[in-house]
């Protein structure tokens, strides 16, 4: 599966499974820097997907403000 296609919460459960898997100290040098990548990667998609939840909850806000006024 493209990691562009994860919804937040997948993308944030894989996220937290590399975290373990680094924390435990069990994986060589090799896989954590590639885990490592992995984690940046998908943190990036959790900020993204964050971020464009953000503008929407503030978009709405903001119509709701108009419809108001």
């Amino acid at each position: 599966m493209n990691k562009e296609n994860l919804n937040f919460e997948e993308a944030l459960l894989k996220l937290e499974d590399i975290v373990k898997q680094l924390e435990s100290g069990d994986v060589s040098l090799e896989k954590s820097i590639e885990l490592f990548e992995e984690g940046i990667t998908l943190s990036k998609i959790c900020s993204k997907k964050l971020n464009t939840a953000k503008q929407k909850i503030v978009s709405l806000e903001e119509a709701e403000s108009e419809e108001e006024a």
